[in-house]
């Protein structure tokens, strides 16, 4: 992957993390945090539409939690399962956690147990009352007890790997111990939940909901929770003739039970955020996406996911929100939602990446943010590639060294790559932006640049050399806005293996800033 590094002047587009402070103290109030499998915005009404040819699941439950909150239009995770999980429980990206593919067993990359995890964060507060549990899926970190060990769970029922061998006879884990499941695995999962939900009275909780569907296996759920696809016969030719009716068939099964999740909640005092995890996958993703622009990659079927938050934050509910947001942004929403000081309870030596989207809810303004969503690791065979987008535009870098660029206003399937043509002034100035932009997602040592000269026609400046990486030499005249862009025919020359000298020979202009950025080859 093409990452790039720090650079000496802080580039204040936007992207420079805020913490924010304690927005309400909202410690009473319950958080239920919703996650399905493999569902992407193409497979949601809330999002396409019969109209571009797309088949869609009706799904009444999550359509009415649109309509009392908010539905987030530009919604991001990352393109594989494991990634956004990492996220959403750390609020670190996986250039940070190392979590950038799929966990698939003992000698991939799993959550580590130093992480600073969201049950961490609540067992730091412990005054506020919280009780805790997580159901369903884990897929971070291989072993039984690893959603204790590694994500500090006091309570976990659910599944630990990525799959379910078949929704009705199934390996289930509660606090560390296995046995075998023959109920059906959607409906255990709520059983479990709203059991619990019930169970905790009028203490304030949080529960971490991740439903397996509608991964593979497909499947035709029982009748009861699917009444739309009744005809379907379930057999193994007819799956496989018709993949996609049977995966609407158990999105309408998870929606019947999200429906009945919802009953054992006082939706009158609990937040209730539901997300999918990555875009759909290629077989079964709808128009106007295709089978390569789906789960896996980060084009825009990848990782566009729905995303709708409601409860008694939201101002003005049944609306929807432009704002771009990550699943990263969870943590800090969630612990703020709690009335958990962010910056007080996060330990110095972390960094988090995650910003709340709490001034969204209670608020109907749009803000101006970037989503960053990436890809590494070599568990599957996919395309490694990271990439960044504005409110318009998109930057895709890849391992290879190719990059991608779109103008999502005017082409939101990212049909064009702008880079095959010549790019206009405005076209130019994001492209250039998202670049140095995404240098703020790498694990790269900041390159400080040092014995600085300027002289009328003249500037030059060294930094220390790392011979394993490309260097150029950035120029704008104000520190904001769209002007930096890189010098054209800079000298660069090595002082042998231990600096680089990096030189404008037209350093014209009353006023000018340079910052030097650094990319692995």
């Amino acid at each position: 992957m093409n990452q790039l590094s720090r650079w000496t002047l802080r580039f204040t587009m936007g992207l420079t993390l805020i913490i924010s402070a304690q927005i309400c103290a909202a410690g009473s109030k319950n958080i239920l945090l919703i996650i399905a499998d493999d569902y992407g915005a193409d497979s949601s009404s809330l999002y396409n539409s019969t109209n571009n040819g797309a088949s869609l699941p009706p799904t009444p439950n999550i359509v009415a939690l649109a309509q009392s909150g908010v539905t987030f239009r530009n919604a991001y995770a990352n393109p594989v399962c494991s990634p956004t999980r990492a996220c959403l429980i750390t609020g670190r990206y996986g250039f940070r956690t190392g979590v950038g593919d799929v966990v698939m067993g003992p000698g991939t990359a799993v959550l580590s147990a130093s992480e600073f995890t969201l049950p961490d964060a609540f067992a730091a507060n412990p005054a506020l009352g919280y009780q805790l549990a997580s159901f369903g899926k884990w897929h971070l970190a291989t072993g039984p007890s690893t959603p204790s060990t590694v994500g500090g769970w006091p309570y976990f029922a659910g599944s630990i790997a990525g799959e379910i061998t078949s929704y009705t006879n199934w390996s289930k884990v509660v606090n560390g111990s296995s046995t075998t499941r023959t109920n059906y695995a959607t409906t255990d999962l709520v059983d479990d939940a709203a059991a619990w939900i019930q169970s905790k009275g009028t203490n304030p909780w949080f529960a971490w909901v991740a439903f397996n569907a509608p991964h593979v296996p497909l499947h035709k759920p029982p009748t009861n929770l699917c009444p739309h696809y009744t005809t379907l016969s379930g057999t193994t030719p007819d799956i496989n003739a018709n993949p996609r009716k049977y995966f609407e068939a158990m999105t309408e099964a998870m929606d019947t039970e999200i429906g009945r999740l919802l009953t054992s909640v006082n939706l009158t005092n609990t937040h209730v955020i539901f997300l999918g995890d990555n875009g759909t996958l290629g077989n079964v993703i709808q128009p106007p996406f295709t089978s390569t622009r789906a789960k896996g990659v980060v084009y825009e079927g990848g990782v566009r996911v729905p995303f709708v938050v409601a409860g008694p934050a939201v101002v003005s509910p049944g609306r929807t929100n432009d704002t771009p947001v990550h699943v990263v942004d969870v943590f800090s929403t969630i612990l703020e939602m709690a009335g958990i000081n962010v910056a007080a309870t996060i330990p110095s030596s972390t960094t988090i990446d995650s910003q709340s989207f709490l001034p969204i809810l209670t608020n109907t303004a749009t803000l101006s943010r970037y989503v960053y969503v990436e890809k590494f690791g070599t568990n599957t065979p996919t395309p490694n590639a990271h990439a960044l987008r504005g409110a318009q535009f998109k930057l895709i870098q890849f391992t290879n060294s190719t990059e991608e660029f779109y103008d999502l206003a005017s082409d939101p399937y990212e049909a064009t790559n702008l880079l095959s043509g010549t790019l206009s002034a405005t076209q130019k100035a994001n492209y250039y932006s998202l670049q140095l932009g995404l240098g703020h997602y790498s694990t790269l040592s900041q390159p400080v640049m040092t014995n600085t000269v300027k002289t009328s026609s003249l500037f030059s400046g060294t930094v220390q050399q790392n011979t394993s990486l490309f260097y150029s030499l950035w120029r704008s005249s104000d520190l904001g806005g769209l002007t930096w862009a890189p010098v054209t025919n800079a000298l660069i020359v090595s002082n042998g293996v231990a600096t680089i000298t990096l030189t404008d020979t037209n350093a014209s202009g009353a006023q000018s800033f340079y910052r030097v950025l650094a990319k692995t080859p």
